[in-house]
């Protein structure tokens, strides 16, 4: 009798067992299926892209008499938007907040003047660049200092964004001079010609733009001291994401519209972006 009593005990064990196997799986596959909405399914679903722009340094982005922003990377987030069909909206950020307004989730991607490089690509992903640049030094016209040699001096300062490609040059090159971290490029240029730093380190796009609008009082020496591949920031891991902004920024550049756009705000063609990176 103990036995017969065992073996339906186990049956019935065995029975609810088979029983709630389908409804775990039903559950498991859900959840899996909510955690594997990426970026992009996510943007389209909401109609909005949230862009992080910097907006302290035109052409590259800067904001009009209203306050409306405008330049080369609104006009990139703006076509991205256009492009997905759904509404854009602007976070600022600057270089040492934009890579944490990603990660945090306040924004979708960054598209702010930012170089891909492996140390940032530990954290974030990048898209192919839509834009390559070179970090320029620019100084008061007739300054003595040239090169970024000639600025590894004890006594002379040198104006960087913290977190920013000018800022591993200046560390590296002029580890004699004092580095003066700055928020944003607006306060480069403020002290620059203040006469409070000697020198300050940015993308050729800002710098040859401030010096051509500048009325001689400033001067970008022509050397270029890197060639850096300006990329859109992605979240990390969401790879549907990264490839379809690599198609989208390709579709940009191969359709002439990159060239028009640069042509738009600087006057002279961009660098050519024959290589990925």
């Amino acid at each position: 009798m103990k036995k017969v009593l065992l073996v339906l005990a186990i049956a019935v064990l065995a029975m609810g067992m088979i029983a709630c196997a389908p409804k775990q799986a039903t559950a498991t596959g859900a959840a899996a299926q909510t955690a594997s909405q990426g970026s992009l399914e996510r943007i389209i679903n909401s109609g909005v892209l949230r862009a992080g722009v910097a907006l302290s340094g035109p052409p590259i982005g800067g904001r009009d008499d209203t306050g409306q922003p405008y330049g080369y990377d609104v006009d990139w987030a703006q076509k991205f938007a256009d492009t997905l069909g759904v509404k854009l909206e602007i976070t600022e950020v600057v270089g040492d907040n934009r890579i944490a307004a990603l990660t945090s989730g306040r924004i979708d991607v960054i598209i702010a003047n930012i170089t891909g490089n492996l140390e940032r690509s530990k954290t974030i992903d990048f898209s192919i660049p839509y834009l390559r640049a070179g970090i320029k030094m620019l100084v008061r016209s007739g300054s003595p200092y040239q090169t970024i040699d000639d600025l590894n001096k004890a006594g002379l300062k040198v104006g960087v964004g913290r977190g920013s490609t000018g800022e591993d040059l200046a560390v590296k090159f002029a580890s004699n001079a004092e580095i003066v971290y700055t928020t944003d490029f607006t306060e480069q240029m403020l002290l620059l010609r203040q006469n409070k730093v000697d020198a300050i380190f940015e993308d050729n796009t800002l710098l040859d733009f401030a010096a051509g609008q500048s009325n001689g009082e400033l001067y970008a020496p022509p050397k270029l001291y890197t060639s850096d591949p300006i990329c859109f920031g992605l979240p990390k891991g969401d790879i549907e994401f990264v490839r379809y902004c690599d198609l989208f920024v390709s579709w940009m550049i191969s359709s002439g519209w990159q060239a028009e756009t640069y042509e738009k705000w600087w006057g002279v063609p961009p660098a050519p972006l024959n290589a990925p990176w």
